[in-house]
C-alpha cells in the first residue's frame, strides 16, 4: 500500500487518476508524492494526513491552534526549531510535549530533543510549510514581547545615549556586553530584527503627540505594530542615527544614511531617511536583501498574450522597453527579471541604477553617485563607450535622460528603463512633455508595460465564496471578449449559476491577513504601426488607449479580473491598486 491507496481509499482521488498518476511516475521518473503535491489535485491537509496514515503516526492540522503558550515555545532552542522545522504544540503533561514535525520518523532527532531538553517527544505529522510559518509567527511576536520588556527596562536617563555606539555593520557582531545590553540598543536591535522576519519592506519611526509609534510595511500595506512612550524617541532616533553615521546634533534638515545588518543567514542594507516633523524627527528605514533571488520572468505574473509579446520584445536587438508604474509597484524586479532571461555571456549588459537593489551575476551593475558626478546622464553617456549590447537605466527622469536614451536605441542597442505614469500609454505624452519629439517617441519605444502588485491569497487559509451577482455582472463588463467567463460558471444544488471566488479568512502563516505574498497585474503596449501614427500626430493617451484596447491589449483591470477568476487575489485588490481605471470605467 502507498498513498495513492490510502488516498483513493479516502475518496481523495479516484482510482482512474490514481492509475495514470502511477504511469507518469514511472514515465518520467518521478516519485509519485511529487506528482501528487505538483498536480495539486488534493490539499496539502489531506496530502500528509494520508501520508501519516501510511507511517502510522498522528496528523496534527496545525490550522486548529489558536495560540501557542509562550512558556512552552521557548522551551527549545529558536535555532533547534527552524533547522530541524519542528514546533512544539501542546504540553501533554509534566514530562511530554506534543511535537509537529515534518518527518515523525526521525528516530535520531527525536531522541536528540529528548536528551537535550529532557522531556518525551511526542512525534506528530504536520504540513511542513505551515511549520515554518508558525515557528517564523510565534519568534516574531517573542520579539515584539522583548520589545515591551525592554521598554520597560529603559525607564531611566538617556542623556549620554550618544556615548551608546555599538556596531554599524552587524548586529550580531562582537560588541562590548554593556553596550549591546543597553535598553535602548535592544529596542532598536530587536525591532529591525522583527521588522525583517515579518518580511518588511519599509519600517516608519514617527514621533505623534504622545507616542512613538513603529510602522512595518508588508506587501505594501502599512500595519502599526509597536507603540513606545515618546520620551524614549530622542534616544532611539540617535542610535539609529549613528548606525547609519548620520548627524545627531542636524534635526532641522533631512538626512540620509546606510547601513549593514545581519539577521540569520540573510545580509540586509539599510537605507535610512531622516526628516523633522513639528513632534520630532520621523525614521524611514527601507530594507535592501542583497541575497534575495531573482524571479524567473514566467512568475512575476504576466500571463497569455501579454507574455508571449513581453518575452518577443527581449530578444530585440534595438529599441526601449519601458516599464510604468508608480513606487512600490514592482518596476525593478521587473527589470531584474528580464535581464535574468537575457542574459548570456554573448551579450554585454551594463545597468545604471540609484540604488543598486538586486544583484545579478554576470550584469555590470553602475550605481549613480550624484556627489561625485556620476547622475544618469552622465553613466549613459560613458555607457556608450563601453561597448554595450543592452543597456538599463534605473528611471528616466529628465529630458537629458530621455534623449540619451533615445539617442542610444537609435544608435543599435536595447534600453531598459522605468517611468512613473499611471498606464501605459500614458508614457508617451510624459515624454512629450520632456521635450522628446514625437518622432523619435514614435521610432524607438518598442514595447511599454504598465503594472501594479497586489496581495496573494494566503494558500493556508484559502476559502470559497459565492459571489454577488453584482459583483459577476461587473466582471462580466470588464472582461468582455478577453476571457470567457462561463467556463468558470457552475451550477448550484439549486440550479442556478453561481460564480466561486476566494478569500482568505486569516490564520498563523498569514498574521491574520488573509493575504500572502504579492504578485503583479500588467498591461503590455505593443507599438505597433496604428500606434505610433497616433504618437506623431500627438493625440491624447486617451486615444492610443483606447485604440490600443480594440486591438487586443489587455488592461491592468482586466488582467487583475483573471487573477480573481483564477483565485490568485482579490477583486478588494485590484480595486485598490488600480483605482484609476475602475473610476474610469464607472464613468
Amino acid at each position: 500500500m502507498d498513498i495513492l491507496d490510502i488516498l483513493v481509499s479516502q475518496g481523495k482521488v479516484n482510482q482512474e487518476t490514481a492509475n495514470n498518476l502511477r504511469i507518469d511516475s514511472i514515465s518520467k521518473n518521478v516519485d509519485v508524492e511529487e506528482l501528487i503535491q505538483g498536480s495539486g489535485l488534493v490539499s496539502q491537509n489531506d496530502f500528509f494526513e494520508a501520508k501519516a496514515f501510511l507511517y502510522n503516526v498522528p496528523f496534527k492540522d496545525l490550522d486548529t491552534i489558536q495560540s501557542i503558550p509562550r512558556d512552552l515555545f521557548t522551551i527549545f532552542n529558536q535555532r533547534d526549531l527552524s533547522e530541524n522545522n519542528i514546533l512544539p504544540f501542546e504540553r501533554k503533561d509534566d514530562t511530554s510535549v506534543n511535537v509537529a514535525m515534518q518527518n515523525p520518523l526521525d528516530i535520531q532527532l527525536i531522541q536528540y530533543l529528548d536528551k537535550k531538553y529532557n522531556v518525551k517527544i511526542n512525534p506528530y505529522l504536520a504540513v511542513p510549510d505551515k511549520i515554518s510559518n508558525i515557528i517564523k509567527t510565534q519568534s516574531s511576536q517573542q520579539i515584539e514581547t522583548s520589545v515591551v520588556e525592554d521598554v520597560e527596562a529603559a525607564n531611566m536617563d538617556f542623556e549620554n545615549v550618544e556615548d551608546v555606539t555599538g556596531s554599524a555593520e552587524n548586529i550580531g557582531s562582537e560588541i562590548d556586553n554593556s553596550i549591546k545590553n543597553a535598553p535602548i540598543v535592544k529596542i532598536v536591535n530587536t525591532v529591525l530584527e522583527y521588522s525583517v522576519k515579518n518580511r518588511a519592506s519599509d519600517l516608519h519611526i514617527e514621533p505623534t503627540k504622545s507616542v512613538l509609534r513603529f510602522r512595518l510595511r508588508i506587501d505594501g500595506i502599512l500595519y502599526e505594530k509597536l507603540t513606545v512612550p515618546l520620551s524614549l524617541s530622542p534616544a532611539i532616533i540617535s542610535r539609529i542615527k549613528i548606525l547609519a553615521r548620520l548627524k545627531i546634533e542636524e534635526k532641522r534638515l533631512p538626512q540620509d544614511g546606510r547601513f549593514n545588518i545581519k539577521v540569520g543567514s540573510d545580509i540586509i542594507d539599510l537605507r535610512v531617511s531622516s526628516l523633522p516633523t513639528v513632534y520630532g524627527e520621523k525614521i524611514v528605514i527601507r530594507f535592501l536583501r542583497k541575497n534575495v533571488s531573482i524571479s524567473n520572468i514566467s512568475e512575476i505574473g504576466l500571463e497569455g498574450k501579454a507574455f508571449d509579446e513581453y518575452k518577443n520584445s527581449l530578444s530585440l536587438s534595438k529599441g526601449i522597453i519601458l516599464i510604468t508604474g508608480p513606487t512600490g509597484s514592482g518596476k525593478t524586479q521587473t527589470l531584474a527579471a528580464s535581464l535574468s532571461y537575457i542574459n548570456n555571456p554573448s551579450v554585454n549588459i551594463l545597468t545604471l541604477e540609484d540604488p543598486v537593489e538586486i544583484e545579478i551575476d554576470g550584469v555590470n551593475q553602475v550605481q549613480v553617485n550624484p556627489d561625485a558626478g556620476l547622475d544618469f546622464a552622465t553613466g549613459l553617456r560613458a555607457f556608450l563607450r563601453q561597448d554595450p549590447n543592452i543597456i538599463m537605466v534605473g528611471e528616466i527622469r529628465d529630458e537629458q535622460t530621455a534623449r540619451l536614451a533615445t539617442q542610444s536605441a537609435l544608435t543599435g542597442h536595447l534600453v531598459l528603463s522605468t517611468i512613473h505614469t499611471t498606464s501605459a500609454a500614458g508614457a508617451l505624452p510624459r515624454l512629450l512633455d520632456m521635450g522628446i519629439e514625437s518622432f523619435l517617441i514614435s521610432s524607438t519605444i518598442e514595447v511599454i508595460v504598465a503594472q501594479r502588485l497586489v496581495r496573494k491569497i494566503c494558500q493556508y487559509c484559502k476559502e470559497d465564496y459565492v459571489a454577488d451577482p453584482d459583483v459577476v455582472n461587473d466582471i462580466k463588463k470588464v472582461l468582455g471578449d478577453t476571457l470567457d467567463i462561463t467556463k468558470y460558471i457552475q451550477t448550484s444544488q439549486g440550479n442556478s449559476d453561481v460564480l466561486y471566488l476566494s478569500k482568505g479568512k486569516g490564520c498563523n502563516s498569514c498574521t491574520n491577513t488573509g493575504y500572502l505574498g504579492r504578485t503583479g497585474i500588467f498591461e503590455v503596449l505593443v507599438l505597433n504601426e496604428d500606434i505610433r501614427k497616433l504618437i506623431i500626430e500627438k493625440n491624447s493617451s486617451d486615444d492610443i488607449n483606447n485604440l490600443a484596447l480594440q486591438q487586443g491589449m489587455v488592461s491592468l483591470i482586466q488582467d487583475g479580473y483573471m487573477k480573481v477568476l483564477n483565485k490568485i487575489t482579490t477583486l478588494e485588490e485590484v480595486y485598490r491598486v488600480a483605482k484609476e481605471q475602475v473610476e474610469q470605467l464607472d464613468q
